[in-house]
Parts: structure tokens; C-alpha cells; sequence
């Protein structure tokens, strides 16, 4: 299905825009809108991979500290932690 679309573009946008070949200028809108919709799938993805690790890490933090308090591997990933919502003052 094809669609006449409307747009108010700024005066950089407008630029650029007026810049592409004529009978071209709906083929390139048409691949940006493509192709913008795949990198924000890709980024809501990668946002829920990033939390999903973000909870795995967090439990594993526990675990260690919990069983290997003073492992430095425990003192290592912890410090690589710091300034985060993970980072744990442990002694």
C-alpha cells in the first residue's frame, strides 16, 4: 500500500532533502523508515538483553560475595561495578 506522507522538515532536513535526485526522494524515505524501524527493533532488543544481564550479574555479585567474599575475582568484578546500582561497599 502506498501512502502520501506530509512532513515539516527543518531547514538543515529541507536541505538535504531538496539535494536528492528527483523521482528518487520516495525510495530513499521509504529505505529510511526501513531501515530505522530494524535499528529500533535491534535497540529495544539489546535494551532487554542488557537488563536481563544486568539481573544475572547482579545475582552472581550476591552469590560470590556471599560464598567467596574476599575471592578477588569477587573484589574484581565489584570494583568494575562502582558507580552502579550493583556496586556493593563490602569490606
Amino acid at each position: 500500500m502506498k501512502q502520501l506522507i506530509s512532513a515539516t522538515l527543518s531547514e538543515e532536513a529541507a536541505n538535504i532533502y531538496n539535494s536528492w535526485e528527483k523521482q528518487k526522494k520516495s525510495q530513499i524515505i521509504s529505505e529510511m523508515i526501513i531501515a530505522n524501524d530494524t535499528v529500533m527493533k535491534v535497540n529495544e532488543a539489546r535494551a532487554k538483553r542488557i537488563g536481563f544481564l544486568q539481573q544475572l550479574l547482579s545475582r552472581c555479585c550476591v552469590a560470590l560475595h556471599i560464598t567467596h567474599g574476599k575471592d578477588p575475582l569477587c573484589r574484581e568484578v565489584n570494583e568494575n561495578l562502582r558507580d552502579t546500582i550493583y556496586y556493593q561497599y563490602w569490606d
